[in-house]
């Protein structure tokens, strides 16, 4: 069943016996909240708890204020690998039935399995998340549904993952569909070339999970390309979801993985709705099985699909234009704003601004204060480090390429240049994260924008804005991130996140392989060992730095 040593059919059906006897024992009915990183004990627990007749509720992270949220959904929680029950003897659900059609797997977990067995939670992408629950014909159509229209292309495939099951898209896709189509999954999740890499090459032929945030990174890096070249050969099909795939990143990844990336639009509260696997920039989403659309007089899609509780229309959020077969989407409803008391489209700002040459991919929003003006968050076709006087003339070039888009008050004022949109876990661009790109003031600490547990350690992404003052003088015109405030930033990380103590006794393996300037995304992993801990700074460039830090 899995794809890691021991971990079979039998051993699920085990685990899944020790969970239902575990989460049966608190008894007084309701959910249970569930957070475990571990793919295959994570799909125990699950299986285990519709065993025992109880329903799940999936928190995103297990950061407290989430699990404090979760609280009036859930009557008991279960976060972190360490709450795992001991295996026990089988009970009477104890064998799983054999993989089959989808949805079978599912069915046979109890005849107790509740009518809601599970309760995920939107993004939060435009402010507080809300939960969503998933009643059990929903997830049964809609992994029929996936089959269906991609089970030819994953026959005999393994499964490998970038995402979090936590959220619909990675439980769905990771956990669910390889359970119900018998199909071998990876259980950790991976987040690195060289993990993506080591995965493949032990699967054999396999198909990846993964999302937008991760697939631009990787397209883009001369080290990633070259570490993804043994696999390859293996990859049988990449599917990415949770928000828009640019052009160049399809074509980045086609070249680093050997697979144009299968593109899935929904929500959480549709489940899947359409998908494409471009050849061309302009080729149009396709719904998937079940599932009819249709543009309403405002120019809104409507769908009416057997993945949502009724089938019944439901408006969503985008705006779409009608295409042979399917729909091209145009952008979001809820995208004007007034500055200035002139309405102002965010969208329309966007589009224009990813139609310039120089431009990837461009975010524009508003800021809020004495007075209101937009920000726009830019990723250029070429990165490059920018200086100050070079930033300025970018960003008047594409200022004067709105001018037939708004007015002068509709343009935006202030300008964030960076080498990845910041994402959550999910691999979603929230706003506030892409606020926290204009934070003013001189900043001695990165800014983070989220931080993920993965194994025994933890990862940070980072955001270094102009205004840090480590640049000033570190050297004049330019400006880089200077090697003592890497090491400090990562021992003070280790100690916050990781729990490090003891004093500073010494460095090993200490490498700068590449500069850290102005504007860069990266990612801080942290690693504890014996005496310490490893550090690693990371971009899409590739690694940036590293080293093993000794405490006393």
């Amino acid at each position: 069943m899995g794809l890691d040593a021991g971990q079979t059919w039998d051993r699920l059906a085990r685990r899944r016996a020790a969970w239902s006897a575990h989460m049966g024992v608190s008894g007084g009915g309701g959910a249970v909240a569930l957070y475990l990183s571990d793919g295959f004990e994570f799909a125990a627990a699950l299986l285990g708890a519709w065993s025992a007749g109880v329903g799940v509720v999936l928190p995103g992270d297990d950061a407290p204020e989430t699990l404090r949220a979760i609280g009036a959904h859930a009557r008991r929680l279960f976060i972190g690998d360490a709450c795992a029950p001991e295996d026990g003897p089988m009970s009477a659900h104890g064998t799983l039935p054999p993989a089959g059609a989808a949805g079978r797997a599912l069915a046979g977990a109890s005849a107790a399995m509740p009518a809601v067995p599970v309760v995920v939670f939107t993004s939060g992408s435009t402010g507080t998340s809300s939960a969503v629950p998933k009643p059990l014909h929903c997830i049964q159509n809609e992994l029929a549904a996936l089959e269906t229209a991609f089970g030819d292309r994953v026959e005999g495939c393994g499964i490998l993952s970038t995402v979090s099951h936590q959220h619909y898209y990675g439980l769905l896709f990771k956990i669910l569909w390889p359970l119900s189509a018998g199909r071998p999954f990876w259980a950790r999740q991976l987040r690195l070339p060289e993990e993506i890499a080591a995965a493949a090459a032990k699967a054999g032929r396999c198909a990846l999970v993964s999302s937008p945030a991760l697939l631009k990174r990787i397209g883009g890096s001369p080290a990633a390309l070259e570490a993804l070249l043994p696999a390859r050969a293996s990859l049988a099909a990449v599917f990415s979801s949770g928000g828009p795939l640019p052009w160049d990143a399809v074509l980045r990844s086609r070249a680093a993985l050997g697979q144009t990336p299968i593109e899935v639009y929904g929500s959480s509260e549709t489940g899947g709705v359409a998908w494409r696997l471009r050849q061309v920039e302009t080729d149009p989403w396709a719904p998937l099985p079940d599932v009819e659309t249709a543009i309403d007089h405002d120019g809104v899609l409507t769908l009416r699909s057997a993945h949502t509780p009724t089938r019944a229309w439901m408006r969503m959020d985008d705006l779409a234009a009608a295409a042979h077969g399917g729909f091209h989407l145009l952008g979001r409803v809820d995208r004007i704003v007034k500055v200035e008391e002139k309405r102002v489209s965010l969208a329309a700002l966007e589009t224009r601004l990813a139609a310039h040459p120089l431009v990837a991919e461009a975010r524009v929003l508003l800021l809020k204060g004495a007075r209101d003006l937009l920000g726009a968050v830019v990723r250029l076709k070429e990165p490059a480090p920018l200086e100050p006087a070079g930033r300025r003339a970018v960003s008047d070039r594409l200022r004067r390429h709105l001018r037939d888009t708004a007015d002068l008050t509709g343009l935006p004022r202030r300008w964030r240049f960076v080498d990845g949109m910041p994402t959550d876990s999910m691999g979603k661009t929230t706003q506030a994260a892409l606020e926290g790109l204009f934070v003013e003031g001189e900043l001695s600490e990165p800014e983070c924008l989220y931080v993920q547990a993965f194994d025994q350690g933890v990862e940070l992404c980072l955001f270094l804005p102009d205004s840090l003052r480590w640049f000033k003088g570190h050297f004049p015109g330019h400006p880089l991130l200077p090697g003592v405030v890497q090491l400090h930033w990562a021992i003070s990380a280790a100690r916050e996140h990781l729990g490090a103590r003891g004093a500073f006794q010494g460095l090993r393996a200490l490498k700068f392989m590449r500069p850290l300037r102005p504007g860069k995304m990266l990612t801080l992993s942290l690693l504890p060992n014996a005496g310490g801990f490893e550090f690693r700074y990371a971009s899409e460039e590739g690694r940036h730095a590293g080293g093993h830090v000794l405490l006393a």
